[in-house]
């Protein structure tokens, strides 16, 4: 279970960035994992940080977040951040890290709270947070305790946008979810109300559009839809809560049933019919779907592109997707669908001989 839900994460686990100043290019190192160690391969498919790290994470920014095996005396299971090289260059003291982000990098020692650092490991700011956010952008959402408003703070640490919200989170595209009064909405990043919080949840906006729940007051039942950055609906609340994926590159995936799926463009009108009985968001023009319980990939028209075979794929990042099947064997592949990478077969386990089938 541990494998499949790391396996579901690798989409994220492809950085897009360069390490400024090692030699190695981080953005040509993918994850693997042999004998529950993890370790990265280029592209070429060619063991370049061996696997001996209990967790290991994209690279951002040229650094990685890994764990150390519970074995090591010094390190065992907690965080640090390794080079491109696989050189650590922030020790392994963290009980939690995450990805760096414009230079900060959230992480926990012990049992306080959130700080930022640097890639030096030097504190960003003279607070601890009970809630933040990894990096997006700044300002960046925080409360101080748990009985606190939430706030955004600039990278000297200082608020530039009152606590006063219930919930708060990052900003993107200049706009960002918050909670009042048990209702949602959208700020602009000098804290001013873009659109009243009036929603039962609300996500971000994805191709101009941005997926809100709203909840009918006598009967309490909850539907999804979609509205523009006006506030204004473009796709009606009709769909059940669960039944809409976000918008990406002009489709977004939908479910009338809750069994089958299809697309929808951005007119909410049908483009692929409802027919997988899994769906994700498109990302370089290509969507996982699952299919007679296999998942493959398919094109804007519906066309397969790479038939369902697969027990589990990630979607393409960089022209290279993920791909797993249950006898634990892992391996990348192009649009192509030729392997970049894939694990040996794992060997059969040897049945030791009892002494009494001789007689």
């Amino acid at each position: 279970m541990k494998k499949f839900i790391l396996f579901l994460i690798l989409p994220f686990l492809m950085s897009l960035t360069y390490f400024s100043f090692g030699q190695t290019a981080s953005n040509d190192l993918l994850l693997i994992e042999i004998n529950d160690k993890f370790g990265y391969i280029n592209k070429s498919g060619e063991i370049v940080i061996e696997p001996r790290f209990k967790y290991a994470n994209s690279f951002s920014e040229g650094l990685a977040v890994i764990s150390m095996p519970d074995e090591d005396e010094a390190y065992g299971g907690k965080y640090g951040y390794i080079d491109s090289t696989g050189t650590l260059i922030i020790s392994p003291k963290y009980n939690t890290a995450s990805n760096f982000t414009q230079g900060w990098a959230r992480v926990k020692q012990g049992f306080g709270g959130f700080i930022y650092i640097n890639k030096l490991g030097k504190p960003m700011t003279n607070n601890t947070f009970f809630e933040c956010y990894s990096i997006q952008n700044f300002p960046i959402p925080v409360r101080e305790t748990r009985k606190s408003k939430a706030g955004y703070i600039d990278k000297k640490g200082t608020y530039i946008i009152e606590a006063k919200f219930d919930i708060a989170f990052p900003f993107i595209d200049g706009y960002a979810v918050v909670a009042m009064n048990q209702k949602y909405g959208y700020i602009n990043m000098q804290g001013v109300f873009l659109i009243q919080p009036k929603f039962y949840r609300a996500n971000y906006f994805q191709n101009g559009l941005a997926k809100v729940i709203v909840k009918d007051k006598k009967s309490g039942d909850k539907r999804e839809g979609f509205i523009d950055k006006k506030g204004k609906y473009i796709v009606p609340p009709s769909f059940c809560v669960g039944c809409a994926k976000d918008f990406s590159e002009g489709l977004a995936a939908v479910t009338s049933d809750g069994k089958k799926w299809g697309f929808i463009n951005t007119n909410g009108k049908i483009v692929i019919a409802a027919q997988f009985e899994k769906a994700t968001m498109f990302k370089e023009g290509l969507a996982k779907v699952k299919f007679n319980g296999k998942y493959g990939f398919i094109d804007k028209s519906g066309k397969w592109v790479i038939k369902p075979k697969y027990d589990n794929v990630s979607n393409f990042n960089n022209g290279i997707a993920s791909i797993y099947q249950k006898n634990e064997r892992m391996g990348y592949i192009d649009k192509h669908e030729k392997y970049i990478w894939r694990a040996k077969k794992p060997k059969k386990k040897e049945v030791e001989e009892s002494p009494y089938d001789k007689y």
